[in-house]
């Protein structure tokens, strides 16, 4: 389907021939520059500490330690840069979705798969039927290989939960939320965070701020009520804010 930017708009909004709005994180130059400024750290980050392990070789113990402070403080950073970028493209990816959809657009596999098992925990806890999840078709992946979609998928396995790919997108896996699962408890606890420094994790202030937020209704799941994502939009905002 062919698209146009929406006049007078950011570059990274499109409009559809239907009338649709769009969001391309990869034309977002926001987003690709926070991406780009953790990449700059954890190069930086890498060749310092090839630099304290030379050091510490040749027996210069205080320069190898000089080196290996400064290497942390980098890795700091680009933890810093990549959260802000998970949470940014994450408001911009799901202002507009429905209830029952989650976008992960323009997020790493780590912090896709840690929003998934919370958002699966949550929903099935309140006795949701269904989640779509918006994983794209790998367009914007390294060679065009989909990287979000396998790992939700077995996700979905490890769950015993009911998938497929939607008839209609083949980026929305559609996840069967009615019938008899095995959600790992580890799922819906905040200890369940992979550290950052490991490996791209989804920004911890963001589902500090959804579970704050979904804790009441969870107490009112009986009455059938469900989480007000458009309310957690609006909180990552404020939190995105805490940054600029």
């Amino acid at each position: 389907m062919s698209v146009a930017p929406v006049v007078g708009s950011r570059p990274d909004i499109y409009v559809s021939p239907d009338g649709q709005v769009d969001y391309n994180h990869s034309s977002d130059k926001e987003y690709v520059r926070l991406r780009g400024l953790a990449d700059q750290a954890h190069k930086r980050r890498t060749e310092l500490s090839k630099q304290s392990q030379e050091a510490y070789q040749s027996g210069d113990g205080e320069r190898a330690h000089q080196l290996s402070v400064k290497a942390k403080e980098y890795l700091a950073q680009a933890d810093r840069y990549n959260r802000q970028a998970a949470e940014y493209v994450f408001v911009e990816n799901n202002a507009d979705s429905e209830d029952h959809e989650i976008d992960l657009h323009g997020l790493y596999v780590r912090e896709a798969e840690y929003i998934v098992k919370q958002r699966i925990s949550a929903a099935v806890q309140r006795g949701e039927k269904r989640l779509s999840i918006i994983v794209g078709k790998g367009n914007h992946s390294t060679d065009g290989v989909a990287k979000l979609k396998p790992a939700v998928e077995k996700l979905c396995e490890e769950a015993g939960l009911h998938h497929e790919v939607s008839k209609k997108n083949a980026g929305v896996i559609e996840v069967d939320l009615s019938k008899p699962s095995r959600i790992p408890a580890s799922w819906g606890q905040q200890s369940s965070e992979p550290q950052y420094a490991q490996s791209h994790a989804i920004p911890t202030g963001v589902y500090n701020q959804q579970q704050q937020q979904s804790a009441p209704q969870q107490q009112s799941a009986s009455s059938g009520s469900s989480i007000d994502w458009k309310l957690v939009v609006r909180v990552v905002k404020s939190i995105i804010r805490c940054f600029k």
